[in-house]
């Protein structure tokens, strides 16, 4: 029987060895992602799903061989994923840019018509590389669902209608790509991992045949009960449209251990309350931001949000995470 969208409970993975994005696909290391992926199954050995991340300037800069071999390497992750018994979620594209190291992604100048010379190249860029994952992954068993953008609309701090200079253009483009997954072959349900929950999710339903969230707790006892109202707001809108719920990012991070328990407990005992699926942000120790202890990197808000360490072993606590599984 397949996995439903609502039984997954899972990571974000971010590989040990990479700054960026671009990093992980360039300096691919598939014995890193084997090592630490079996590390996960070890610590949480029913944990089912994992979150991969993409990078499209990766695929769109490479000569024809280099393409093929993006691709190739795409492949082997997701062989690596289903190894250790993980449905993969993909994440095509990438709007959060708040971390030290930036990750990369996508920026304004690529969608906002006229702001600036990359626009034009990436409108025939992003068609590419959408075409090339759908060909060849479209129809592949391994996805269980796709995450089309992570956290786009990522300037609006109120609401982003608000911003009408700007958003009905990234609107266009997640219809665009939307649109181009589902004329590629898209097999496996499409969504868009939105911050801000039902923010977004209710005028922006259309390109969502999952409801994918994100909504961290960031530890202040205040703010439980608004947390609370928000979910039982998404299981409202999972009840009007009949479409499944997702959080593939979850548990907000600290530099204290004890902190960083005492988030992962109250989100995920809150999602698993409204069966809601999830994934942990994120797996393992890695260069990239909000991800590594200060001695690794600088270290911003967010603290660290890791779980595995860079030996190997399990985050001080983190044990915890076997009661929600």
């Amino acid at each position: 029987m397949a996995l439903s969208i609502e039984n997954i409970r899972g990571f974000n993975y971010q590989p040990s060895y990479a700054y960026t994005g671009a990093d992980i696909w360039r300096r691919f290391d598939a014995a890193a992602f084997d090592r630490e992926l079996g590390w996960g199954k070890k610590h949480f050995p029913k944990m089912n799903g994992v979150r991969l991340w993409l990078a499209w300037e990766v695929f769109v800069a490479g000569a024809p061989q280099q393409q093929e071999q993006f691709v190739a390497n795409v492949d082997n992750a997701f062989g690596l994923a289903a190894k250790y018994g993980l449905a993969v979620i993909p994440n095509l594209f990438n709007r959060w840019h708040a971390g030290h190291p930036e990750w990369g992604g996508v920026y304004l100048d690529h969608f906002l018509p006229g702001c600036s010379w990359a626009n034009g190249y990436f409108d025939r860029d992003w068609r590419e590389y959408v075409s090339a994952m759908m060909g060849r992954f479209g129809r592949d068993p391994r996805v269980v669902c796709w995450d089309l953008c992570g956290e786009p609309f990522s300037y609006a701090p109120k609401h982003w209608t608000e911003y009408t200079d700007v958003a009905p253009h990234e609107q266009k483009w997640l219809e665009d790509v939307y649109a181009a997954c589902k004329a590629g072959g898209a097999q496996a349900p499409l969504s868009v991992g939105f911050w801000g929950a039902t923010k977004f999710l209710k005028p922006l339903q259309h390109i969502s045949d999952v409801l994918n969230f994100h909504l961290y707790w960031f530890g202040d006892p205040a703010h439980k009960d608004g947390i609370r109202r928000e979910l039982d707001a998404c299981v409202a809108l999972r009840e009007q449209t009949g479409k499944p719920l997702l959080s593939s990012e979850t548990c907000w991070g600290s530099l204290d251990n004890a902190k960083r328990v005492e988030i992962i407990e109250f989100q995920l005992g809150e999602l698993n309350q409204r069966n809601v699926g999830w994934l942990i942000y994120a797996l393992q120790h890695s260069y990239i931001a909000d991800l590594h202890w200060p001695e690794y990197g600088r270290v911003t808000e967010p603290g660290t949000l890791h779980c595995v360490e860079p030996d190997g072993s399990i985050r001080p606590g983190h044990g915890i995470i076997n009661r929600y599984l």
